[in-house]
């Protein structure tokens, strides 16, 4: 069966809202509350309603279907003002890990596989405005389906779409994208357009200091936070995709923390005076520091299994022992002011 053959609706509800009737007198819809304005036929897909959301930050969302297919458009600002261009703004990108969650975790799908994430051009053209996009395979009430989601930002609203497709058409991907998105940029592009936001002149990355931490020893948490970065960007993922307070996994927190000792201890006796970094290096003699930063400071939602050399009973009864009143310090936090970038796809 070919896209362009299709000819009936399915329906894959997302959210709630009131819903509107189809409009008879034009041949446009307009995508409220922005001024795009799309065909109520996108290659066999026909128009079938639209939901205005009680929370005016959702905006509203407008269906489309055919045989097999379903289109789901939403166009809202979230409440947020000044949000730029295309997909790559923060604002844009935690839209967007937002959507996934919902696909990964929500609703009463099964099974679901993250096939591919990219950047996507919507037409094949260079100056063709860009998208995040998500592919994904899941069952839904015994269906096999493939699944795509696209996000990006245009004139101060976030244009979100979920195509979903059941398995006997998931063939037709590849037909369906390319008029899809080929639909949505002729409405992007003859869009009235709006003055750009100013652009955003933060550093890449910031340091935060603890304030309650003893200001001899910012040095040598500003070791730990530079190493700290460089231990994280050696591993895949391990950056905040959308930026924000960089939370470390045990091997980068172990490389920082094992960096600034080694700084205390190049320090004269008479300059070490630190309470904390004296108490990490009696630990650190005593042969558990390995255990003490998976003990107090592994991320637990990625480190899950200790490595083999970890003699973690041993280090409880140390702890037990010698660290009854023990508190950990962190008196440095990084945070990632850039939004890691997808991989453009050379296909439009």
């Amino acid at each position: 069966m070919k896209f362009t053959s299709c000819l009936l609706g399915l329906a894959l509800i997302l959210g709630s809202g009131t819903a509107r009737p189809i409009p008879l007198s034009d041949n446009t819809v307009r995508l409220m509350p922005s001024k795009f304005r799309l065909l109520q036929n996108i290659g066999p897909m026909r128009f079938t309603g639209s939901n205005r959301y009680t929370d005016r930050r959702l905006g509203q969302s407008f269906g489309y279907g055919a045989s097999g297919i379903s289109l789901t458009i939403y166009v809202y600002d979230f409440g947020l003002q000044g949000l730029p261009d295309g997909p790559d703004s923060v604002a844009a990108c935690e839209q967007f890990e937002g959507a996934k969650r919902e696909i990964e975790a929500g609703g009463n799908y099964q099974n679901v596989v993250l096939r591919r994430e990219v950047t996507r051009r919507m037409r094949d053209t260079a100056d063709a405005p860009l998208a995040r996009e998500a592919t994904y395979e899941f069952d839904r009430n015994g269906i096999h389906a493939t699944s795509v989601l696209w996000l990006t930002v245009a004139d101060g609203y976030f244009v979100k779409l979920r195509l979903s497709l059941r398995s006997e058409v998931a063939d037709e991907l590849d037909e369906a994208r390319t008029q899809i998105l080929d639909t949505l940029a002729a409405s992007l592009t003859a869009r009235p357009r709006a003055a750009p936001p100013p652009p955003d002149n933060r550093p890449e990355t910031s340091v935060d200091f603890d304030s309650t931490a003893d200001p001899a020893d910012a040095a040598l948490w500003l070791i730990y936070a530079g190493e700290l970065l460089r231990a994280s960007r050696d591993i895949p993922d391990a950056l905040p995709p959308c930026g924000g307070p960089l939370v470390p996994g045990y091997a980068a927190e172990l490389t920082a923390r094992h960096a600034a000792l080694h700084e205390y201890l190049a320090r004269q006796p008479a300059q070490r005076t630190s309470p904390y970094f004296s108490e990490l290096a009696r630990i650190d003699a005593a042969g558990f520091l390995e255990e003490y930063v998976w003990h107090y400071l592994r991320n637990e939602s990625r480190d899950t299994t200790p490595a083999a050399d970890l003699d973690l009973p041993a280090f409880e009864n140390f702890r037990q022992r010698e660290l009854p009143e023990h508190v950990v310090r962190t008196g440095a936090h990084v945070r990632v002011n850039t939004v890691r970038a997808l991989p453009l796809d050379p296909q439009p």
